[in-house]
């Protein structure tokens, strides 16, 4: 990388970072891209140099996020098939982000549709490693024969379900924390045999 596409590349993740930040504490419907520039330290065009629109920044943010996920997940699946390990570590990794996506989840019902699909479609990516996963034990007679897609709309239903309504659960802390054992027993309980 040249000395441009280098300041070109730490401009993009100052961005990023500073978007995270604001949509954690204000959300994201209430953030306007302004706000991200001046917490970025750049002027306001030069956000729509990195992301024509904040709709375009949320998808990148999460990709960002995700892609962590993913990765973690991929590494844990192939270290182990045990899917309470799995899910057990992925909600440690939901933990370690809950503000960004506890804003997430509660404001996609007011997306426009174009970003709740796309923002859909990227959760399910992570969804497809559980349902390998899940498959994998129900063919090695590990687990019930569950409806698997039912199983992980039940699963991340109700991760969700917490994230969006937090302040609802908890004043203060973390409601992954809250309700991290119950999540991971009942979702067992489903595939138990």
């Amino acid at each position: 990388m040249n000395k441009r596409q280098v300041q070109k590349q730490y401009t993009r993740e100052k961005i990023i970072t500073a978007a995270k930040e604001i949509f954690i504490e204000k959300g994201i419907i209430n953030t306007a891209t302004s706000q991200i520039a001046i917490v970025a330290g750049i002027a306001h065009g030069t956000l729509f140099l990195h992301f024509p629109s904040k709709d375009a920044l949320v998808i990148e943010l999460l990709d960002v996020e995700l892609l962590k996920f993913s990765e973690n997940i991929k590494l844990l699946i192939s270290e182990t098939a045990d899917i309470a390990f799995i899910l057990d570590q992925y909600l440690n990794l939901i933990q370690a982000e809950e503000g960004f996506f506890s804003s997430l989840a509660r404001e996609l019902p007011s997306y426009k549709d174009e970003l709740r699909r796309k923002i859909l479609f990227r959760e399910s990516l992570v969804r497809e490693h559980f349902h390998q996963v899940i498959k994998k034990g129900i063919e090695d007679n590990i687990y019930a024969h569950a409806d698997i897609p039912s199983a992980l709309t039940f699963l991340f239903g109700t991760i969700n379900y917490y994230l969006s309504l937090k302040t609802s659960f908890t004043t203060e802390g973390s409601v992954i924390e809250k309700f991290h054992d119950q999540i991971v027993k009942t979702f067992m309980k489903i595939l138990e045999k």
